[in-house]
């Protein structure tokens, strides 16, 4: 068996603690890692039926049935029917969901903070570069 190559053991792991400790700082505020894209998609009082948030969130609609379930449960969005199509729903985020996703970006900040701890703001921006190079790189292929 072949080890995996130093890059891609590395971001797999720094991937794997990132999420951990996300996961970790969300569930204070009562948010989960797989809300994070419906919560981004939906701030600032947007409202996107199902079909929309599936695709921003790139995940298929029963997927995206379910995890709209659980999140109007936990009183983070709210669902209507779109009056302009019976077949659609309209999904917007409650005052709760508004004031717990404002806590995003501050936990976001914190961990990059945590990670990025002794980088120098130089070394900061040549990573996030290489990053998005790497991400580029490897969107081609898909």
């Amino acid at each position: 068996m072949t080890t995996p190559s130093p890059l891609s053991a590395l971001t797999t792991r720094n991937t794997r603690l990132f999420t951990l400790l996300l996961e970790r700082e969300l569930k204070k505020t009562g948010l989960r890692i797989g809300q994070l894209p419906v919560l981004q998609a939906l701030q600032d009082g947007k409202t996107l039926n199902q079909k929309a948030l599936a695709d921003f969130a790139d995940i298929e609609q029963p997927g995206m049935t379910t995890l709209l379930v659980r999140m109007e449960r936990d009183g983070l969005i709210q669902r209507e029917p779109d009056p302009t199509d019976r077949r659609s729903t309209l999904v917007t985020l409650t005052s709760d969901g508004q004031r717990k996703s404002r806590n995003i970006v501050p936990i976001m900040e914190h961990l990059t903070d945590i990670a990025l701890k002794g980088f120098t703001p130089l070394e900061r921006d040549i990573l996030v570069t290489l990053l998005e190079r790497i991400n580029s790189s490897l969107k081609e292929q898909l």
